[in-house]
């Protein structure tokens, strides 16, 4: 396998420089600081929109300890979150895990790993998308709650996200980061004002140890493993800011930051928020077998007004979301092309040298999002390959990272000796989520399998392999797809 160069303090002087040793010059325009990576971090994992989307699932399974099930979901998203850390301080490439991946292994598996991370944000932005519809259909009237009505709406976000992306990464960097102080903030006052409801109504922590099903019996071992997809589902896309490095300052020092940094905020914040929510519950019963648990104890803490404000803070996560869900899948995309290994690669590498944007890679996911809304009268069928193809994403990266040779980094962040156990508690923990994912029966309005999770995360893998096998692997073995170090260089054993 291939062995990858840190560069150390006598390294490149400049981020251009450095980014040169990897054989790519600046094309992009560099500009996220720390904050703005952590930004784009945070909101990709975005707490209001995972907690607000998926907790009526978790508290159906385990009650009010469905706190301690996102603590385990967060323990085990930190070990992720650690080696992810680690490799961008040695590759802070766009692209990110196809990048590591090509160059810790070879280029196929870049490929693979690639095209999933590009399923799961192009399958993702769409629901995102759809999600701030759905909140602001009902301010606009009632022919705005159809299904017509939501898909114009949809339609008209993601529009309104490319043409944000369109203007400049410094119009991007300052919606999200507004975005993203609303959402702290909002967190902040919502935790505060539960709790305070919670302890003057006389609520007891004790809600917090109730681990029983929404039947009434005592959660088991199959509840508590469903009630951890409240966090699996939550808490990802924290790696968003390792697909922007080469547009971030110092990104060896700024991305292992934002990545850690990114997904402890997040998880201490949802932690609180459940906590809030959970002491706030007067009747748990009663509260689980709502149609609307979280409905229900929003209205009952703070009255119709009291929620109407806590949604508009939501809609304005979502919306940092979207934003985010576009960074992280264009530069992929652009990664991806500038080596080679898309069809249509020189026209989706393109570079807007005005405003130093991907501006084609922005326009092709705009379009095949667009026309996901209008060809689906369905969209969970591909929202739901989302979570899953991330995961299988992050088992390659594993993977990738635990087999390679590569000496560690000179300075900043590093596993050192670690890397290989964090590795493998890593990808065990990687697959567990998955097969939690696939596994069990689901129910959608309008669609026949029971497995849509498995089902269309497998025609996403199986277009991949068809254009692998029909396109990038014969480009890749004739040198002319791949990394620009790998590409030159002679075939290993591996490709052959």
């Amino acid at each position: 396998m291939n062995t990858v160069a840190a560069t150390g303090s006598d390294g490149p002087a400049t981020d251009a420089d450095d980014l040169a040793a990897f054989g790519y010059r600046q094309e992009l325009r560099r500009g996220i600081g720390g904050f703005s990576s952590f930004a784009v971090a945070f909101s990709l994992i975005s707490v209001l929109t995972g907690v607000f989307a998926n907790f009526d699932h978790g508290l159906r399974q385990v009650g009010g300890a469905v706190a301690w099930s996102w603590l385990i979901v967060l323990a085990g998203q930190l070990l992720v979150a650690l080696v992810l850390a680690d490799l961008a301080v040695r590759m802070p490439l766009s692209g990110y895990g196809y990048q590591w991946t090509s160059r810790l292994a070879n280029p196929h598996a870049g490929f693979f790993v690639g095209w999933m991370l590009l399923v799961q944000f192009l399958s993702g932005f769409p629901g995102v998308c759809a999600t701030l519809a759905r909140h602001a259909a009902p301010l606009l009237g009632p022919g705005w709650t159809t299904p017509r009505g939501l898909a114009l709406l949809t339609l008209a976000v993601i529009a309104l996200v490319a043409l944000v992306h369109l203007a400049g990464l410094r119009l991007v960097a300052a919606c999200n980061d507004a975005g993203v102080w609303a959402e702290l903030v909002g967190v902040a006052l919502l935790v505060a004002g539960l709790l305070a409801v919670a302890l003057l109504g006389g609520r007891s922590p004790a809600i917090l140890f109730e681990a029983r099903t929404a039947s009434g019996r005592p959660a088991g071992p199959g509840d508590w493993a469903l009630s951890l997809l409240l966090g699996a589902w939550c808490l990802t896309g924290f790696e968003a800011a390792a697909d922007l490095a080469e547009e971030t300052l110092q990104p060896r020092r700024t991305v292992p930051r934002a990545i850690l940094g990114s997904l402890l905020a997040a998880g201490l914040a949802g932690l609180l928020l459940l906590v809030g929510l959970c002491m706030a519950i007067s009747d748990l019963a009663a509260t689980q077998s709502s149609p609307a648990p979280l409905n229900a104890i929003l209205r009952a803490t703070f009255g119709d007004s009291g929620t109407s404000m806590i949604l508009g803070v939501v809609g304005a996560s979502v919306f940092a979301c979207a934003l985010a869900s576009m960074a992280a899948a264009s530069r992929l995309l652009f990664s991806l092309a500038r080596d080679g290994m898309l069809p249509g690669s020189r026209l989706l590498a393109a570079v807007d040298p005005g405003r130093g944007t991907p501006a084609a890679a922005i326009g092709f996911v705009w379009a095949i999002s667009s026309a996901v809304v209008i060809a689906l009268p369905v969209l969970d069928v591909v929202t739901q390959i989302s979570a899953v193809a991330g995961y299988i994403g992050y088992a390659g990266i594993l993977l990738a990272a635990i087999c390679a040779d590569s000496p560690p980094p000179d300075n900043g962040f590093t596993l050192g000796q670690a890397r290989p156990i964090v590795g493998w508690a890593a990808l065990a923990w990687v697959i567990g989520v998955t097969l939690a994912l696939t596994l069990p029966e689901t129910e959608f309005p309008g669609v026949a399998t029971r497995r849509l999770p498995a089902v269309s995360t497998a025609v996403a893998a199986a277009g991949g392999l068809a254009l692998y096998l029909c396109f990038t692997r014969r480009r890749i073995l004739g040198g002319a797809a791949g990394p620009p170090a790998r590409a030159r260089a002679s075939a290993s054993p591996l490709d052959r």
